[in-house]
């Protein structure tokens, strides 16, 4: 009896082989193709966060070409955090010959359930670095807190991806650098391909288990190839994420602000709060918050001039251009939402032209107020009689404005007149108005 229930087991087990391989999902021919260039960010994030939701909405699979010399440890382990629930294959490619992907590069290369390298490029070197983006120098980080799990994590990786775990603790401890051909015989690479084309053609058939256990076998025979460059949103969290930048932007914000609030001119409190606001997407401050954040005090900004403030200034101007920047910064969802990649794409443009239609508004409407005030004031002779109504309180010894035949005047009073009274102008110094309250039985008397 034992034996028979044995048998039926290894029975079991040979079918359920033979039934998983042959409901292994297959990928679609559509093949997303993003380029990861230059330094490794919180925009490089975004990208490849967006990169991966657009070829699981096709079941295609994500191509990265790799070039660069590394980035942000953080922001490179958010990208392996990516790749490792990717519901689509991963493959890293290093491109073009003569380049490399150092570093935090080599670091993302190897989470991928794919590897491959052009000839004549190189990686490695992931020892951890301090660097000063101001003098351009560096210093190596020996701290073992800190490198020990940088070496686990890129153990482990290899160990899942059954790849070389010796070769990729060296990749930290000795700072070793392979070239294609090195990085295929220590089997750290999957591939060596001359070009994208040549690299379709060698993966084409070929089976991967993705982090949740699932196979996907991927097609790229007639493959339909979508270079992908990423949302205004990753591109401007990229620029933001610039070191220089970013610690320019937050030394001038937080300066704009004191001497805001010292000097009681609260006008371009807006601009510095703006400036610190995108100084936090290089420092790693969820996006999505800032986004909010610069909507919301942008309107409230543009609300405070047209409605309470006369005339449109600084603050509204700098109100619709964080509002512009905000609508930038919104979340794109990939197809399978309730909103459609085209009109996100379309709010986007509608976002952008508004803040440039409104700029040019304002611009003109600027231009307009400056030459106005640069023309001798028009005085009336006589303005004894004339009606009107007051703008500010009025008091014995202290001047405010009234309103009088269309036109603000500078008043003084001899009485107390409250804010928005009638008024009726008894004389004129200069380009003062004398004014009184006005009383229906005066002008009767």
């Amino acid at each position: 009896m034992a034996r028979v229930l044995h048998i039926l087991f290894l029975i079991s087990l040979v079918l359920l082989g033979v039934l998983g391989s042959v409901y292994a999902r297959e990928s679609s021919n559509y093949v997303i193709v993003i380029e990861i260039k230059g330094n490794i960010d919180y925009g490089t994030v975004e990208l490849v966060k967006e990169g991966i939701e657009r070829a699981e909405s096709v079941n295609g699979i994500l191509v990265m070409m790799l070039d660069t010399p590394g980035g942000l440890v953080d922001a490179a382990q958010d990208i392996i955090s990516l790749i490792r629930t990717s519901e689509v294959p991963v493959i890293g490619y290093v491109y073009p010959p003569g380049k490399g992907a150092w570093s935090a590069g080599t670091f993302i290369l190897l989470a991928t359930h794919i590897a491959a390298m052009a000839p004549g490029t190189v990686i490695g070197s992931m020892q951890p670095i301090i660097y000063n983006p101001v003098t351009g120098g560096y210093e190596f980080v020996n701290e073992s807190k800190i490198l020990n799990p940088i070496i686990e994590q890129a153990t482990t990786l290899a160990r899942d991806r059954g790849r070389n775990v010796s070769i990729a603790r060296r990749f930290v401890t000795e700072n070793l650098n392979l070239d294609a051909e090195e990085a295929y015989r220590y089997h750290i690479i999957e591939y060596v391909a001359l070009s994208l084309d040549d690299l379709l053609e060698k993966i084409n058939g070929v089976s991967v288990r993705l982090d949740n256990g699932e196979e996907v076998v991927i097609r790229t025979d007639n493959a339909v190839i979508d270079y992908y460059t990423g949302s205004p949103r990753s591109q401007l969290i990229h620029i933001m994420s610039d070191p220089i930048l970013n610690g320019i932007l937050s030394t001038i914000g937080i300066m704009i602000v004191l001497f805001s609030i010292i000097s009681g001119h609260y006008i371009a409190t807006p601009i510095g709060i703006m400036l610190i606001l995108l100084s936090l997407i290089g420092a790693g401050f969820n996006a999505n918050l800032v986004s909010l954040a610069l909507i919301l005090i942008g309107s409230l900004a543009l609300a405070v001039e047209l409605f309470v403030t006369p005339g449109f200034g600084v603050l509204g101007f700098s109100g619709i251009i964080m509002i512009a920047l905000g609508i930038a910064l919104m979340p794109y969802f990939t197809p399978g939402w309730l909103i459609s990649p085209e009109y996100q794409r379309s709010l986007f443009w509608t976002g952008v032209a508004f803040g440039i239609t409104m700029g040019f508004i304002t611009g003109i409407i600027v231009y307009k107020v400056l030459k106005a005030r640069r023309k001798p004031p028009m005085l009336k002779a006589d303005m004894a009689g004339a009606i009107g109504r007051s703008i500010d309180k009025l008091e014995p010894g202290k001047e405010g404005y009234v309103f009088v035949e269309g036109e603000y005047w500078r008043a003084r009073s001899l009485e107390v007149i409250e804010p928005n009274e009638k008024i009726i102008v008894v004389g004129k110094e200069g380009p003062v108005l004398i004014v009184r309250k006005y009383i229906e039985e005066r002008t009767k008397a």
